[in-house]
């Protein structure tokens, strides 16, 4: 009888849950470098290598991992200094995607890779369409404090004059401005159950839904506003525009049966300097 191959009983089978997590990570490390650069990508790639023993292919978040270690475990022969690697996980944890999350102070911070947020679309730009007419609207300085408190969340006044390094004065009445106007909200949180003035927390937020409808609502206002001074232009001036309705359709059934120039020319002249100055305005202010 034939000799058995020495692999007889031997049977092999795919990794089905390693290789999802190969591909996973490498699609978080392909958004991280066309949102940030290479380096970011690097950064975060390693912290996937690190995590692949010591997470579950189902967790939200990789293990939390200290700089230090991220650091160490860069690969050899790539020239960032600690203080350049703390730079681009500070930069990672703030941006408002959340890729890589801040979870503590320890060995130089500790740091989290967001599995689910690598795998979610993005978030819709509701944010830069809210942010966009603050600087026409209340100035530079506004802006500047309503995206501290997009990414910072929750700041008490103090906290956004210092984060913001704007006077005291200036940052309180611009808080004010955008707070009467719905742009920002003020929470309170009582120390005590009195809720004492005095024993209670003023923190200002950014309900981003909310100023969403807000500016969504002030858009069908103005869409409104132009809809009914249309209709009122548009009435006031029905003789004019009437009037020159009939010229451009005599002018064109002239020019269709060879009338002379000096003809066309008359019947322009029937538009008095005045009317057609006017006429202009209406089509400017209208249309």
């Amino acid at each position: 009888s034939p000799q058995p191959p020495p692999d007889d009983g031997i049977y092999w089978q795919v990794n089905i849950d390693r290789f999802h997590q190969h591909f996973r990570d490498q699609g978080i490390v392909s958004a991280v470098a066309n949102r940030m650069d290479q380096t970011s990508s690097e950064i975060v790639r390693t912290m996937l290598r690190m995590s692949e023993v010591t997470t579950s292919s189902s967790a939200p978040y990789t293990q939390p991992l200290s700089s230090n270690e991220i650091f160490r475990s860069l690969p050899a022969g790539y020239n960032i200094v600690k203080q350049v690697l703390d730079q681009y996980l500070t930069l990672l944890a703030d941006d408002p995607l959340e890729f890589v999350g801040k979870s503590g102070d320890s060995g130089g911070g500790m740091y989290t890779v967001s599995i689910l947020r690598g795998l979610l679309p993005p978030p819709p730009p509701f944010r830069p369409l809210i942010r966009s007419p603050l600087p026409r609207r209340f100035g530079s300085r506004c802006a500047r404090i309503f995206r501290l408190l997009l990414r910072k969340k929750h700041l008490e006044q103090k906290q956004v004059e210092d984060f913001a390094m704007i006077p005291a004065k200036e940052a309180k009445d611009m808080l004010y401005k955008m707070l009467s106007e719905n742009f920002v909200a003020l929470q309170e949180i009582p120390k005590t159950p009195d809720h004492a003035p005095s024993r209670t927390f003023y923190l200002y937020t950014v309900n981003v839904p909310s100023s969403a409808r807000m500016l969504l609502h002030r858009c069908y206002k103005s869409v409104a506003n132009l809809i009914e001074r249309r209709q009122y232009e548009t009435k006031e001036n029905k003789r004019l525009l009437e009037k020159s309705q009939r010229v451009e359709a005599i002018l064109a059934s002239m020019q269709a049966t060879g009338a002379e120039e000096a003809q066309l020319q008359e019947i322009e002249e029937m538009i008095t300097a005045p009317e057609r100055q006017q006429l202009e305005n209406l089509k400017r202010n209208v249309n």
